[in-house]
């Protein structure tokens, strides 16, 4: 289900450091941490915090439904590099209809529809519930620079607390990592051997009869609104792009770039990758125990 007013401003906290992929969906390039937290391992620790964060809201006085981890993959978080599964882009070319299905489940959202309902001063008093006073508790320093910082109150900040332990060290330890599936998207994307192989799927999408000069900008065709391409062209564009990142090499090359800047990064921020690990793996007897005993009521 899409987050919705309430559930943007609750649950994307909630959900940093979290990126599994979708159940019968594309498989999703591997995350940074050394266990590679498994999609189960990850649902699990999603439920277990938002049914703390429902426990929680509901002791301060307002609804809250648990939001599953259950949106349909986006292109750009299944395929950052380029279009490899035939099946999927069949199926859903460069994913136009999962973008409608998650813009028809944001509009039915429960927590949506209760946040538009409530007087504006209960709203303000349910975002502070949710989040804190300010965003002055905990801090995190992120590879690239700078600093985010988010309020320890609250029920986005208890639900972690209560769930990892140590919510200073999972803030910072989640923030780094979360961050770094970026920076490896970046460095794989600037790498000088992936340009090469998509000059090769550059070649091959021509003798196909599309003149497009990187995956990026086919996509970009594909779903921009001014192009309104239709569901047929959209799926023939997805195919052809597939059949050559496999003649190029392209979907190779981005494959064994990915690993390969994946493993530099562990190296890179061992320690909190290690942290992380650590962390979740102590969580997981409390989540089985918060989803245990949870009731609709």
């Amino acid at each position: 289900m899409t987050a919705g007013a309430l559930v943007v401003v609750v649950a994307s906290a909630a959900l940093t450091g979290c990126s599994p992929a979708a159940e019968n969906g594309p498989r999703v390039p591997h995350g940074i941490g050394p266990a590679r937290t498994t999609t189960e391992t990850a649902r699990l620790l999603h439920d277990a915090e938002q049914w703390l964060l429902r426990a929680c809201m509901r002791r301060a006085g307002f609804d809250y439904h648990p939001v599953p981890d259950d949106d349909p993959p986006s292109v750009e978080r299944a395929f950052p590099y380029v279009l490899t599964e035939p099946a999927w882009a069949g199926a859903h070319g460069y994913g136009s209809d999962l973008e409608r299905r998650r813009r028809d489940l944001a509009v039915r959202d429960p927590n949506r529809g209760y946040f538009a309902s409530l007087p504006a001063g209960r709203k303000a008093l349910a975002l502070l519930a949710a989040n804190g006073p300010g965003p002055d508790g905990v801090r995190a320093a992120l590879p690239t620079g700078g600093v985010v910082r988010r309020s320890d109150r609250g029920c986005v900040s208890g639900a972690q607390r209560e769930l990892y332990g140590d919510l200073r060290a999972w803030f910072q330890a989640s923030t780094t990592v979360h961050a770094l599936d970026a920076i490896r998207r970046g460095r794989v994307l600037a790498d000088p051997r992936y340009a090469d192989g998509v000059r090769a799927w550059a070649r091959c999408m021509r003798e196909s009869g599309y003149r497009y000069p990187d995956p990026a900008r086919t996509r970009a065709a594909a779903l921009s609104p001014a192009t309104a391409m239709s569901p047929g062209r959209e799926r023939a564009l997805a195919r052809a792009e597939v059949r050559c990142a496999e003649r190029s090499g392209l979907s190779a090359t981005a494959g064994r770039l990915d690993e390969l800047h994946a493993a530099a990064l562990r190296a890179e921020h061992h320690r909190a990758v290690a942290e992380k690990d650590r962390l979740e793996a102590a969580a997981l007897p409390r989540a089985r125990a918060v989803l245990g005993g949870r009731t609709e009521h």
